[in-house]
């Protein structure tokens, strides 16, 4: 009896386990973050099919039978975009039909388990996985890169395993990863986690100094990191980011009817953004260029190849375009490619025209490859297995050519509405975002950078990695926070008590609304001994939509 009941017990936990979306996440980002696609192409894909079992599981009992699929916002925009993205991948289903239809259903896991992380009965749950997932990719994110570095500096000139280059390629750092873009995101990427952490544990008040040492030393880390990737995209992701919040410190508590002033301040930020880009751009080369110079000090016989072959990277056309002229110099670090684009003129031009063939619906994701050699005689990819991954670094022109231009309108529809109510509550909401320690601020910053950075990296939702769904699940993050504060009052004068109990604005506050009745009900601040809480709203209680509360 004692066995079938310790059977009984474990076999429960082993269902709640998998019936949490939560340890789904987790669990797919692990898998997501190793990559392993690269080095086993059918261990990948046998991961990805099991998750889609899984995702498929959750979302029939969580988003249908729980009826959470009424909490998911924007859901009728979403809706007629994965009705278009489906048409598409019928009109073409001749050739790659199965895996077509795969990366559409993983569009539906983003948008329904990631991206609807909002769906969540409160923002309290939200906010505590997202400490546990990004400290998680936090831990996993430093060891990769101070493994990378280590072994940089043991094996300057790199090392080759399975095939692969390890530590340096074509004069970039690329650690234990063997691709300089992707360790330049992860770098990136968990900057902003970190920064992210930081504000949410002091908001939350469980930043110890162990906590705030950690993070700091993370930044730090990373930083060096993405700087050696000599990565532009990610860089380009990191300055938008800090040029964002920036910005909002210089304009939150600004009104438009001075115009004047608003001149001097726009001509201000820019002036400062451009100082911003030169400074990191400045201090980047100046690092390469000092690590370069160690580590040639200490191997005199490290000289860059000067052969740089186009077929190396499946360039198929225009071979020209890839310089063949290396630095002569013992420069270990930087660029051997001359060329600013990195051959990216080469494949947006390939993609506009596959654009051209069937401009309404696109030719679907997994086509691509095989119309380039087709109708362009050939494209750029990478082997990966039995399959050709076609990358034309930029998100908006992978849609086009997948979806067509009526998927590319549907979805920026759908960005446009998101990116309005993000930045609606987070100017109208001021007060409650710093007593969540502005994380919502952080969240605008992140996806302005990242919309930036898709123009230059395929990262939007066509790609099963680690970049598209982080990118999604901090998207529904936001909405989250925008549908709590929704929820406590759209159009309440008095937002809730200040960050860290500042006295003199909550005296300013009290002596302004003192008359009000709602205000005697919490005549003062919350101290630390009074645990936060949130109650757990039911789905129907959250409105659509700011008309609806209004109404209400």
């Amino acid at each position: 009896m004692e066995s079938e009941k310790a059977k009984k017990t474990l076999m429960q936990k082993v269902l709640s386990f998998f019936d949490e979306p939560s340890n789904f996440r987790l669990v797919f980002f692990v898998v997501l973050y190793c990559d392993i696609r690269y080095l086993s192409y059918p261990a990948y894909f046998s991961a990805v099919i099991l998750m889609a079992v899984w995702s498929l599981g959750l979302i029939i009992r969580h988003f249908f039978v729980r009826h959470r699929i009424m909490r998911l916002k924007f859901r009728r925009i979403i809706f007629v975009f994965m009705l278009s993205a489906f048409v598409s991948v019928i009109l073409h289903s001749e050739i790659n039909l199965f895996s077509n239809l795969l990366t559409l259903y993983f569009i539906a896991v983003c948008f329904c388990l990631f991206y609807g992380i909002h769906a969540e009965k409160s923002n309290l749950r939200v906010k505590k996985e997202l400490k546990r997932l990004f400290d998680v990719l936090v831990v996993l994110t430093n060891l990769t890169m101070l493994i990378g570095l280590v072994l940089f500096a043991i094996f300057p000139s790199g090392f080759s395993l399975m095939g692969f280059d390890f530590c340096i390629i074509e004069g970039r750092f690329v650690g234990i990863i063997p691709n300089a873009n992707v360790t330049g995101f992860y770098s990136a990427m968990c900057i902003i986690l970190c920064t992210m952490l930081l504000r949410m544990r002091r908001a939350d008040r469980t930043i110890t100094k162990k906590l705030r040492i950690w993070y700091i030393s993370g930044i730090v880390l990373n930083a060096l990191s993405l700087v050696l990737t000599d990565s532009n995209a990610s860089m380009v992701f990191i300055i938008v980011y800090v040029s964002f919040l920036f910005f909002y410190e210089l304009f939150k508590e600004f009104s438009l009817k001075k115009s004047p002033t608003f001149i001097f301040r726009v001509t201000a930020a820019v002036l400062a953004c451009t100082v911003i880009v030169a400074a990191a751009l400045f201090i980047r080369a100046g690092i390469q260029n000092g690590v370069s110079n160690m580590l040639v000090s200490r191997e005199s016989d490290i000289v860059i190849s000067k052969d740089l072959n186009a077929d190396d990277d499946n360039l198929k056309l225009d071979k020209s375009e890839v310089s063949k002229d290396a630095d002569s110099s013992k420069k270990i670090l930087g660029h051997q490619n001359s060329n600013i684009d990195s051959g990216r003129f080469v494949l947006w031009r390939q993609a506009l025209g596959l654009i051209e063939l069937h401009p309404i619906f696109g030719i679907g994701k997994d086509n691509i490859s095989d119309y380039g050699v087709e109708y362009l005689g050939g494209i750029r990819y990478t082997q990966l297995g039995d399959n050709k991954y076609v990358d034309f670094h930029n998100g908006l022109l992978t849609i086009t050519v997948s979806f067509g231009l009526a998927g590319l309108s549907l979805f920026l529809v759908l960005t446009l509405t998101i990116a309005k109510a993000i930045l609606k509550s987070m100017f109208r909401h001021k007060i409650r975002s710093r007593r969540d320690g502005n994380v919502l601020v952080l969240i605008a910053a992140f996806c302005t950078a990242y919309c930036v950075y898709s123009m230059f990296e395929a990262a939007l939702f066509t790609d099963y990695t680690y970049r598209v769904y982080i990118f999604w699940l901090i998207v529904g993050s936001g909405l989250s926070y925008v549908m709590k504060y929704h929820q406590q009052g759209l159009h309440s004068k008095l937002d809730p008590e200040p960050l860290h109990d500042d006295s003199s604005e909550f005296e300013y506050i009290k002596k302004k609304f003192s008359g009000l009745p709602f205000f005697s009900r919490r005549s003062h601040p919350k101290t630390e001994s009074e645990p936060e809480t949130e109650p757990e709203t039911k789905a129907e209680s959250e409105p659509e939509n700011e008309t609806e509360t209004s109404k209400t």
